[in-house]
């Protein structure tokens, strides 16, 4: 009986709720800034409406602003 449902396809949502995840929050993308919850998808959406350097990004989304862990990568993201 496991065996048979572990092989059922399941929708994206369907894991995404059994996670614990809001399904009606847009989908944020790989994590970035583990201290405010700011995901790859959100960086560059605010890269691409303007935010040049951490520190725009960080007025805007506040990533890079607590422990400052992902401001490496966020100086490389927007070098891109």
């Amino acid at each position: 009986w496991l065996e048979a449902l572990a092989q059922v396809k399941r929708s994206k949502d369907n894991w995404l709720l059994l996670s614990g995840q809001d399904l009606t929050r847009p989908d944020q993308g790989r994590l970035v800034c583990s201290c405010y919850e700011v995901g790859v998808n959100q960086i560059e959406e605010a890269i691409n409406s303007g935010a040049r350097d951490h520190v725009a990004l960080g007025n805007l989304l506040r990533c890079g602003t607590n422990c400052g862990s992902c401001i490496p990568e966020l100086k490389q993201l927007c070098d891109r």
